[in-house]
């Protein structure tokens, strides 16, 4: 019985690629928009061109477009989106070139020939046969301090996430397919369960593969499938040593993140729920955030922003920006990009430098891209230019070699997660009156050593008051500004000294301006 079951399911299989065509179809300056009115299955978008799947009655549909068939696939066939990271390479030895489109190739890659292939330094993104989705994107609203997230963001430690990064690099090896990557998510899950996560669970998705592990905190007011997502992949990956591949930059850094945050939002209320995700199989093709997000898409799950951390703590210049890899259309990510880097700015010291890129796809955000999804990559420098990556001196010390860095840029992706989820609470918000304009609250130089100049705009005749606050949320100084008639500029200057003439550390700090019934706040940082 159990063979004719099987035998019925391999002739579905067959008879659901039959007179299908892998094409490879030349991309005009809309991208993927004029493409996917036509309601064809695209599967990939490359810098110049995209590749879809066809029957025979589709080509009438793209008759307006070049294009190029690539290949009739079948059960057998796995294809491959690659990336050599250095010149020479053969990749004709591993399979079938089908395409070239800038630095990236599309390969058919031959039965069991992918782990030789990843071991010829390339990075790869398994093409998946369930078709992309075409968003637009989405608006994010600016950017207010909030104290709740100036609280979280102040237990960070970076001892904790040391020592995550230090437990992680101890399993020696994280290949996916490595029954100390199993040790590994079983750590990682038993961390979730002390932490006291509402949730955990193994998600499986590839045979002989090690889960993703998963960790949710219910929101408040949206506790089932509205969410946010902060992810990293936990594999790790060795050139010609998959014995020995501490990955601690990649990516047991943006591991420690993931479960940073869920260490320090744990005593937090948010509206929106949370998950804290884990990645398996990202070296070997994303296998683990692939799966993921279909499996979210399908089951109509909105998310409202993944945040994935990717090699975060190797430094090579001072001073060191992170990169912020968003995608310029379908979907718009430069909207969250453009958020995140806001939240950076306000919640830490952290330099952001935002990268608009169709072809970054070889992370664990690609695949939420390809689902409509709108997606971040922090990674410390793109292209990568570690001398570490995926060799076995990706150990602390060596390719994770700043953990100031690494720490700043896991507060940033906290603030930013923290923000998205909506804190339930009290903080220093700015507040407009419905219906009101701001009052314009000024700060010169927002940036400075001694003297800042802090206007507004009078709302009336009465004194408005100016409250300075440090990162903490203490107030140390009120100031009064001088009655105006309304619609008249006033201003105070401040000397950076506190109300009992005592001169503040430097630091953050927040101006809160209040007059009549409205307030806002603006940020300004003080130097020594």
């Amino acid at each position: 019985m159990m063979k004719r079951i099987l035998s019925s399911m391999f002739v579905m299989l067959i008879c659901a690629f039959a007179g299908e065509y892998l094409v490879d179809v030349e991309l005009t300056e809309e991208r993927l928009s004029t493409l996917a009115q036509t309601g064809v299955r695209i599967l990939a978008e490359l810098e110049n061109s995209a590749v879809v799947l066809l029957d025979d009655v589709d080509f009438e549909r793209i008759s307006m477009f070049k294009y190029r068939i690539l290949d009739t696939p079948s059960v057998t066939d796995d294809y491959y989106i690659v990336r050599p990271m250095k010149g020479g390479t053969d990749l004709t030895l591993f399979g079938d070139i089908l395409t070239r489109d800038g630095d990236d190739y599309v390969i058919n890659v031959q039965t069991d020939m992918l782990e030789s292939l990843i071991d010829q330094r390339v990075m790869l993104k398994h093409l998946s046969f369930t078709p992309m989705v075409i968003r637009s994107g989405t608006e994010f609203p600016p950017v207010r301090y909030n104290q709740t997230v100036a609280d979280i963001v102040s237990l960070i430690s970076a001892d904790s996430i040391l020592a995550n990064v230090q437990r992680l690099q101890d399993f020696r090896t994280r290949l996916s397919t490595h029954d100390s990557c199993m040790a590994a998510a079983n750590w990682i899950r038993d961390k979730f369960l002390a932490i006291g996560c509402d949730t955990v669970y193994f998600q499986y998705h590839t045979t002989g593969h090690a889960p993703n592990v998963i960790a949710v905190k219910d929101g408040t007011v949206y506790p089932d499938s509205i969410y946010g997502i902060i992810c990293g992949h936990f594999d790790s990956f060795a050139f010609s040593s998959p014995e020995l591949a501490p990955g601690a930059d990649d990516n047991a850094s943006g591991t420690s993140a993931v479960i940073e945050a869920a260490r320090v939002m744990r005593n937090y209320d948010f509206e929106y729920s949370v998950r804290y995700i884990a990645f398996s199989g990202e070296e070997m093709g994303l296998y683990g955030s692939e799966y993921y997000a279909e499996n979210a898409r399908s089951q109509g799950d909105s998310i409202i922003g993944v945040i994935n951390g990717d090699m975060i703590a190797y430094v090579d210049l001072q001073p060191e920006s992170l990169e912020v890899i968003a995608k310029p259309t379908n979907p718009a990510c430069g909207p969250f990009a453009d958020f995140f880097a806001a939240v950076a700015d306000t919640y830490t010291t952290l330099e952001t430098t935002i990268q608009l890129s169709t072809t970054m796809i070889y992370s664990d955000h690609s695949p939420f891209w390809n689902q409509g999804y709108v997606a971040l990559c922090n990674i410390e420098d793109w292209p990568t230019n570690t001398p570490y990556v995926h060799t076995p001196g990706d150990s602390i010390g060596a390719g994770f070699n700043d953990l100031a860095f690494c720490t700043d840029a896991t507060r940033a992706e906290i603030a930013a997660l923290a923000v998205l989820a909506i804190p339930v609470g009290t903080g220093i918000d700015e507040l407009i009156a419905a219906g009101s304009e701001n009052i314009g609250l000024t700060i010169r130089p927002t940036v400075g050593r001694a003297l800042f100049t802090i206007s507004l705009m009078s709302q009336s005749s009465n004194p408005a008051n100016l409250t300075i606050h440090d990162v903490a949320g203490r107030v140390v100084k009120n100031i009064s500004l001088p009655a105006s008639e309304a619609g008249q500029q006033v201003s105070a200057l401040w000397d950076g000294t506190d109300d009992a003439g005592k001169q503040l550390p430097a630091g953050i700090y927040l101006v809160t301006a209040a007059d009549r019934a409205l307030s806002a706040t603006a940020k300004l940082v003080m130097l020594r």
